[in-house]
């Protein structure tokens, strides 16, 4: 049953706030509703589009007030929706996106509803950087609240493994500092357990020195060669240098000009490359690459900014996707044989399948450190189902969870932030019990109503 909430209400909130408030009629409210999977449609009460931390104050004020839902969207790539709803309040920070660099502490202000092209941008102008998402429209503060990996994580750690403190915003209006001296207790619960305890306002991150080059790009290879490339690179993982981040994709290879016209739109498997440095990646990768020959290979030095977009063309705002992953340890022989035999059944399209490579730096951190769950595994399995005919969604849904199931056997948990919604019995392993145990203590302190809910959500339990 949808609330109900008075335009005197509405109107007061229009008042306190110096952000524009959007219900449904609005000329853009059709417009201001739209998350990036395109799958997702669904009709807010209200959207607050918050300029600063008042705004932010205001609106969580006038949700709780009012009994709606509430929502936070940032950059709106939560894959199940999480960041709208129907007859709720979405909360939109994208217009607080301003960027600071100090290049000489080698840190970066950044405010919560930036995204991270822009974190990238102003960060490449000083040859500085700091992990951030794989598809350059990611929002940074969901992508970072659930833990962040992406292409330098090994060399650099992930993205909450350089969080050095964060402005949250509580569930009872307050706003907090969270780091390492100032509400510690909730500075480790957002480091990986996502959005349950606030809205983040603003980050602070640590920044590396890199670029403008490094190492990217795509070898490519027919789908018979899989099961002989995987075992390959098993092999070639166990000593990988932290320079070097890759990813293993089943895909249909792109309609681009780099690839040859008899390979375009042909399955098969690819081997995706990070590197920060040029030299050592290139000799860590020349085994790998000298495999088959591959159908084609455009690895080579790029700018990291380009680096950081190369998903892009592939992923766009609007794009019809259902998404599910694992944790997993090595990559036995077992696992190959049905990761294989799945991927043989992939629609036609533009679905997608990752072995994304961990360890590195990111292994390196203790487990307990963070509120992150999965940083002794040793890859991560996700599965992407995309469909551009809506005809085609309830078999692209059930092959995505097809090969999800075939992978169990071999999984230990999954990363928050690439998966469906996950009920409590998986987030307990994907955190496991002890650190599950904990979240939920700091969940009660901060938000004992469970405020925030449309999340990977955690239950406040005292």
């Amino acid at each position: 049953m949808a609330t109900q909430v008075s335009e005197a209400a509405i109107e007061k909130l229009r008042a306190s706030m110096r952000g524009e408030v959007i219900t449904p009629g609005h000329e853009v409210y059709d417009e201001a509703r739209k998350v990036w999977n395109g799958d997702v449609n669904r009709r807010p009460t209200v959207i607050a589009r918050c300029t600063n931390v008042d705004d932010v104050k205001a609106a969580l004020a006038f949700g709780r007030t009012s009994g709606l839902r509430i929502a936070v969207k940032c950059g709106g790539h939560s894959v199940p929706g999480h960041s709208i709803a129907d007859d709720a309040l979405m909360i939109d920070l994208r217009g607080m996106n301003k960027v600071t660099v100090d290049a000489a502490a080698g840190r970066a202000t950044v405010q919560g509803g930036a995204i991270w092209s822009e974190v990238d941008a102003a960060t490449q102008a000083y040859s500085l950087a700091v992990t951030g998402g794989e598809v350059s429209h990611t929002g940074v503060a969901g992508l970072t609240l659930g833990g962040g990996i992406g292409h330098v994580m090994r060399k650099f750690g992930l993205v909450v493994d350089n969080l050095l403190s964060a402005q949250i915003v509580t569930a009872d209006g307050r706003v907090l500092q969270a780091s390492s001296i100032e509400n510690d207790d909730l500075f480790w619960a957002i480091r990986g357990g996502g959005g349950n305890f606030g809205i983040a306002t603003e980050f602070v991150f640590r920044l590396w020195p890199l670029g403008p080059s490094v190492l990217g790009g795509l070898a490519f290879w027919a789908p018979d060669k899989g099961p002989e490339l995987m075992r390959r690179y098993r092999e070639f993982c166990k000593t990988c240098p932290d320079e070097v981040r890759t990813e293993l994709a089943y895909l249909h290879a792109p309609p681009f000009d780099f690839v040859p016209k008899d390979v375009q739109l042909k399955p098969g498997f690819g081997l995706v490359v990070g590197g920060t440095d040029v030299a050592v990646a290139e000799r860590a990768v020349k085994e790998m690459r000298s495999f088959g020959p591959p159908l084609f290979d455009i690895i080579g030095p790029m700018p990291y900014l380009a680096l950081q977009g190369m998903f892009d063309p592939a992923l766009p705002p609007g794009t019809r996707t259902y998404l599910k992953g694992h944790n997993v340890h090595e990559l036995g022989d077992d696992l190959i044989q049905a990761f294989c035999a799945q991927t043989a059944k992939m629609p036609p399209g533009r679905s997608m399948v990752f072995v994304i490579q961990m360890g590195g730096a990111v292994a390196r951190v203790p487990e307990d450190e963070t509120a992150f769950g999965g940083r002794s595994a040793a890859f991560q399995t996700l599965f992407v189902g995309i469909w551009d005919d809506p005809a085609e969604k309830a078999a692209t849904v059930q092959w995505t969870r097809g090969i999800w199931d075939a992978l169990v056997p071999f999984a230990h948990g999954a990363y928050v932030n690439l998966s469906d919604t996950q009920d409590e019995s998986a987030l307990r392993i994907t955190y496991g019990t002890q650190k599950y145990a904990k979240l939920q203590r700091i969940k009660a302190k901060y938000d004992p109503d469970n405020a925030f809910s449309l999340n990977q959500n955690i239950k406040p339990v005292k």
